[in-house]
C-alpha cells in the first residue's frame, strides 16, 4: 500500500529524509553508485553553488503570464548576451541558458494554458511527503482558474537540464506533480485538473501532463522513497 503523509506546515521533523522532485526522478532508474551520489549531495548540499538557468527560467515563466509575449523571451537573451562572462562557468551558463530559451520557444507551449484565465498564486508549501520522505517540488507556478462554478487547480514544473530524460520518468514527474497539489496545496473546493499539471523537459522540447491514473506511477516513486530513506539514514 502507497502511504501518503501532508506537510502540515508545522516544520520537518530532525533528520527527516528530503530530497527534490528532479533529484528523485534520477534516482528512480540510477545505478547503485548514482543512488548514493544523489543522497549525499541532498543531504549536505553545497553551500556556495550558484543556480544555473535563472535569467532563461524567469523569462519563460514571464512569457506563460504575460500570455505568451515573445518580447520576453527576447529581452531574456538581450540581458543574457550583455552578462558578464569572466569565468567559464559565466560563459556556459550564458550559453547554455540562450540555448535553453531557443528550445523553448521551438516547442510550441499549449495553448490552452494562455486561453485558461486564471491567477499565478505563490504556494506557501512548496512540499510535499511521500513514504515519509519530503519532497521539494517547487513548482515554476500554480494556476487557479474557475469555471461554470468549479473551481480548478494546475502547475507547471520546468525541468533545464542537458540530461537525457525518458518518457517513463516524464509521467513519474508529472504524476508527483499532481500529488503535490492533491495534498499540499489544493482547497477542499478545488479540484485538481491534471491535464494541466504539466512537467516541461525544455531541452527535449517535451511536455508531460499528469496522467489521470497515476496509481501505478505513485507506488514507484513510493517503493524509490522508502529506498531513499533508507540510504539516507545509513549516509
Amino acid at each position: 500500500m502507497v502511504k501518503f503523509s501532508i506537510n502540515d506546515g508545522l516544520g520537518v521533523p530532525y533528520n527527516t529524509p528530503k530530497i527534490s522532485i528532479n533529484s528523485l526522478i534520477e534516482f528512480i532508474s540510477a545505478s547503485d553508485r548514482r543512488k548514493l551520489s544523489i543522497v549525499r549531495g541532498q543531504k549536505s548540499p553545497s553551500t556556495l553553488r550558484v543556480a544555473p538557468y535563472s535569467t532563461a527560467r524567469a523569462a519563460i515563466k514571464n512569457f506563460i503570464k504575460s500570455e505568451y509575449d515573445l518580447e520576453q523571451l527576447v529581452l531574456a537573451v538581450l540581458q543574457l548576451r550583455n552578462r558578464d562572462q569572466s569565468t567559464n562557468w559565466k560563459r556556459q551558463d550564458v550559453a547554455n541558458s540562450i540555448d535553453a530559451l531557443r528550445h523553448f520557444t521551438d516547442m510550441n507551449f499549449p495553448s490552452k494554458v494562455s486561453k485558461v484565465k486564471c491567477t499565478f498564486a505563490k504556494s506557501v508549501i512548496k512540499d510535499c511527503y511521500m513514504d515519509d520522505v519530503l519532497i521539494v517540488v517547487a513548482p515554476d507556478f500554480i494556476m487557479q482558474w474557475e469555471i461554470d462554478g468549479v473551481r480548478y487547480i494546475g502547475a507547471v514544473k520546468l525541468r533545464i537540464s542537458k540530461k537525457q530524460l525518458d518518457y517513463s520518468s516524464g509521467r513519474k514527474a508529472a504524476a508527483l506533480l499532481a500529488h503535490y497539489l492533491e495534498t499540499s496545496v489544493r482547497h477542499e473546493c478545488e479540484t485538481v485538473d491534471y491535464s494541466h499539471c504539466l512537467y516541461v523537459d525544455v531541452f527535449a522540447e517535451t511536455i508531460y501532463p499528469a496522467p489521470p491514473n497515476d496509481t501505478l506511477y505513485l507506488e514507484e516513486i513510493c517503493k524509490a522513497c522508502d529506498e531513499y530513506a533508507k540510504l539516507w539514514r545509513a549516509a
